[in-house]
């Protein structure tokens, strides 16, 4: 078995078909030209889109998974869509597949043999489960024999729970299942806690799993009180990971395994008592992992031997009273603890004195956080949860000095550079969580100069950038300038002296390795660019516009971050970007001469541009033109958006010929020939560039529709959990950024131009309504924080204050009024709004 897998090789190795429910925007658009605004919603004209209705376009993911941990913890639960809770100790676990092979079988941490998986479920006899008559015993069904996809084959259960998440500081996540049939509503809580509620030190300190099964409905007219109801639970090594090669329509997908259930040795019961609830507690041989309490005077949950002798997968029949309250509660070990010192204080600590704990941990914010409030919750918890998610798939690294945030939870966690960057740059950093930025900063400091690119021509410098071998997934080229963007950006958000002292020596090391790649030549590219190296998970030696774009996004930050220390070096690094500007353009130019041609609406045909510069297109197709070619050089500064040639290869993807072979809504592998539905990426969501090009040219209509797009199709809708693509590999984090970012230019934007503020300049009218204000509190910009308040006031005015803690001043503070708005009261004074749409307010 293969250790580094790639994340893209997954969907290489597979091919798709079939389901989701929306109609990719401007199809029927007869022509679509550089000062075209298409309509907001396909078919729905004039209509601005809001998050209730983006939601209509998008049905709800398949596949979801969603963390629950601890910050920093080297470990984590995960919760799939179905309520199984998977604890799985694998720390930086490269294997995606073959659970069952000891990394290191003398390894005394056991992290394979630990791993347990429950999964829930519903009891209640043949009103909505099957139910032998002559074993009333909740028990579970056989495993399906041979590989299964977990959505498929889950007992039919999928159409029936909802997840979301309880109204407490700690990320509690609720899965419910409602069978009006029987009159019942039950429903599972899942949180994590650390020992004693602290911060992890090591990332390998104790940490459990608190999960609630009850009662929250009862109709006494449908239950029948004779019959048991409750869960049945199925006890065993986790078995659900994701399946190479898969050719199911969502590509990667949650697959069974059933002959990794088996534990590898035998498990028994001990009596339990704590806070007035009995039960029992599982045991192997290293101690307790798992303890099981119902109250008092209800059924008493039962441990049940394997109904196949050899087979070390176990049942527990949970049962419940069919009246609100009932209750049982499961405390999940990740790994098996000491019975006094960790087990017993953990249990009788008890599911709401622990969830009382953790609320006290999670309710703990940065002094500088920012606060986001609009008159959609969904938009606001997106965010908050977010925040949660952030820190949960991150960790300390085992036997070294740093944290990292990881790529994902459940099969990504290890660590690409680029895309994870984003959650500290297009998130954590705009929203004021500094201290967490700069500690997840530290290992690429230490990590400096210790590798070369790999490409041909590369020699050893002390500048570049890479991911540590401990943590890293695959080395990409772009990495470089992904890790100057985040250690630039948080410099700008903060003005932290100290940082920018630690820092400033690397960062123009950092540029002396971009001046030294492209001085290098005798490489078949673009003379001028950094030359090929492997710049994705093709993993095949290649000039991309990829990386050209991010290291030069980086080395333009480093520039803007220099200009405000007044450093000596600004003038030539400003030539540097110039002259690099310059040579992206032509070489795209080139490109085209030799792409193939579309047939646009309006009569003319343009080049569908490779990715690369130079070197092999690589394997995943046409996909990688939409997420890693042209489009992404407006959002890196290398093209405005207002270039024909940028105009016409969006349009390539909203009305070329791709999207007549979509057929209509659909649902389709990421793979197949790529689209943008509804404005964003048919194959990775986070990459969806194009919304970045509508922001700059002030196309509303296209950037609301993407930036809601985004927000409902970009994550789970139900756990706002961001997954890759949809309906595989979810909580991978990174997307949850690209949507964030493109919420905060909305309303607070320092990134239109380098000298002035914009306020309000696409605000979405579902944020102007007449009873809640919308705040964006301590938003951290390059000037310093700014915090707005603002609501519809009449029928055409709009009321803002603005204060903010200035740094340094912006020479124009622009506040935009949002269509149909006539009259603009900022902080007391009253404006009427010019032609030009915008007010210029004194500060």
């Amino acid at each position: 078995m293969a250790t580094n897998w790639s994340r893209r090789t997954f969907l290489a190795t597979g091919s798709g078909a079939l389901a989701a429910t929306a109609v990719p925007s401007g199809t029927a658009a007869a022509s679509v030209g550089s000062a075209a605004v298409a309509p907001a919603v396909s078919g729905l004209a004039g209509v601005e889109p809001d998050i209730e209705l983006a939601k209509l376009w998008w049905p709800n993911p398949r596949n979801v998974w969603t963390p629950i941990g601890w910050k920093d913890h080297l470990f984590r639960f995960n919760v799939t869509y179905n309520g199984s809770v998977i604890g799985a100790p694998s720390p930086l676990a490269r294997k995606i597949k073959e659970f069952e092979k000891e990394s290191n079988p003398n390894d005394d941490k056991h992290y394979e043999k630990d791993r347990l998986q429950l999964d829930m479920t519903p009891w209640g006899g043949n009103a909505f489960s099957r139910q032998d008559p002559d074993d009333p015993t909740p028990r579970m069904p056989d495993l399906y024999p041979g590989h299964f996809y977990v959505y498929r084959e889950d007992q039919g259960l999928y159409g029936r729970g909802r997840q979301s998440w309880a109204d407490h500081p700690t990320p509690v996540l609720q899965t419910e299942w409602t069978f009006s049939e029987a009159g019942l509503v039950l429903r599972q809580s899942v949180f994590a806690h650390a020992m004693n509620g602290a911060d992890a030190v090591t990332g390998e300190e104790s940490l459990f799993a608190w999960i609630r099964l009850e009662v929250v409905a009862a109709d006494a007219r449908l239950v029948k009180p004779n019959r048991d109801y409750g869960f049945a639970i199925r006890v065993c090594r986790a078995y659900y990971t994701q399946e190479l090669p898969y050719n199911w329509q969502d590509g990667i997908v949650l697959t069974g395994f059933p002959e990794l259930a088996p534990f590898t040795y035998t498990r028994w019961k001990k009596d339990l008592s704590a806070n007035g609830m009995t039960g029992f507690s599982m045991w192997q041989p290293r101690g307790p992992q798992l303890g099981v309490l119902a109250m008092n005077g209800a059924p008493a949950p039962e441990f049940l031997d394997p109904k196949v002798a050899g087979k070390n997968i176990y049942e527990i029949a949970a049962r419940l009273k069919p009246e609100v309250g009932s209750r049982v509660d499961i405390l999940q070990c990740m790994r098996p603890v000491h019975e006094t010192n960790e087990f017993n204080p953990e249990i009788n600590l008890g599911y709401d004195g622990a969830l009382a704990d953790s609320n006290r941990y999670w309710s703990r914010k940065p002094a500088t956080a920012a606060t986001v409030s609009t008159p959609e919750k969904y938009v606001n918890d997106l965010v908050t949860r977010n925040i949660q998610f952030s820190e949960v798939v991150a960790c300390k690294v085992p036997g070294k000095t740093y944290s990292t945030f990881l790529t994902g939870s459940m099969g990504y966690d290890v660590l690409w550079s680029t895309p994870t960057s984003m959650t500290s740059h297009m998130f954590l950093s705009l929203l004021g969580h500094h201290d967490t930025v700069a500690k997840h900063l530290d290992l690429y400091l230490g990590n400096q100069g210790k590798k070369t690119p790999k490409g041909e021509l590369y020699p050893s410098h002390l500048g570049y950038y890479s991911t540590p071998e401990e943590v890293k997934a695959v080395d990409w080229l772009p990495d470089h300038g992904a890790v100057m963007m985040s250690v630039a950006t948080h410099a700008l958000m903060t003005g932290d002296q100290a940082f920018i002292d630690k820092w400033l020596p690397s960062l123009l090391l950092a540029c002396d390795w971009i001046e030294m790649a492209c001085k290098l030549t005798g490489h078949g590219g673009v003379v001028g660019l950094p030359p090929a190296a492997e710049a994705s998970d093709e993993e095949i030696s290649v000039q991309s516009i990829w990386a050209t774009a991010w290291i030069y996004k980086g080395l333009a930050t480093t520039i803007r971050l220099l200009k405000r220390l007044n450093h000596a070096r600004v003038p030539a690094l400003t030539a540097l970007a110039a002259d690099y500007r310059a040579k992206a353009s032509t070489g795209l130019d080139a490109i085209g001469r030799v792409s193939p041609k579309w047939r646009h609406p309006d009569g003319s045909d343009y080049p569908i541009y490779g990715h690369n510069y130079f070197g092999p297109a690589g394997n995943f197709g046409e996909a990688m033109r939409l997420d890693a070619g042209a489009m992404v050089m407006v959002w890196a500064g290398l093209l405005p958006a207002s270039d024909e040639r940028m105009v016409k290869y969006c349009d390539y993807f909203r009305v070329g010929p791709n999207a007549k072979l979509w057929n209509g809504g659909s649902r389709k592998h990421p793979l197949d020939a790529p689209i943008l539905e509804h404005e964003i990426s048919s194959f990775e969501p986070i990459y969806s560039w194009n919304i970045f090009h509508s922001w700059q040219l002030g196309n509303r209509a296209r950037f609301l529709e993407g930036m809601y797009s985004l927000a409902a199709g970009g994550v789970s809708p139900q756990t706002y959990i961001p997954f890759e693509h949809r309906g595989g590999m979810s909580a991978s984090l990174g997307t949850h950024a690209t949507i964030f970012t493109l919420m905060r230019l909305a309303v607070v934007d320092d990134q239109l131009s380098e000298t002035d503020l914009n306020l309000l300049r696409l605000c979405p009218m579902a944020w102007l309504t007449t009873d809640q204000d919308t705040v964006f509190d301590k938003m951290a910009t390059v000037y310093g924080p700014v915090s707005l308040k603002f609501r519809r006031t009449g029928s055409t005015q709009l009321t803002l204050t603005w204060t903010a803690t200035w740094r340094t001043k912006p020479e124009r503070l622009l506040v935009h009024a949002p269509p149909g708005f006539t009259t603009l009261i900022i902080n007391g004074t009253t404006y009427a709004v010019p032609a030009e749409g915008y007010v210029v307010v004194p500060i």
